[in-house]
């Protein structure tokens, strides 16, 4: 069992990015499709993304890949 323990609640793309070692693009086509909970707040341009997102995230990857074993 992998455990991720994320110590801020809100992360920005760049943040996230490096943390699961993807590009800011792909965090952005994640955040597009749906795959990554994000929002910004009024006024706001940056994204912000929940640890509860990206801990389920991962949490998903790991499902698919137990899956396909």
């Amino acid at each position: 069992m992998i455990t991720v323990q994320i110590s801020k609640t809100l992360s920005h793309v760049s943040e996230v990015a490096a943390l699961l070692g993807y590009s800011s693009h792909t965090i952005y086509n994640l955040i597009k499709t749906k795959q990554l909970t994000a929002y910004k707040e009024k006024g706001c341009k940056v994204w912000k993304i929940p640890a509860f997102a990206v801990e389920d995230y991962i949490k998903s990857r790991v499902s698919l890949l137990h899956h396909r074993s």
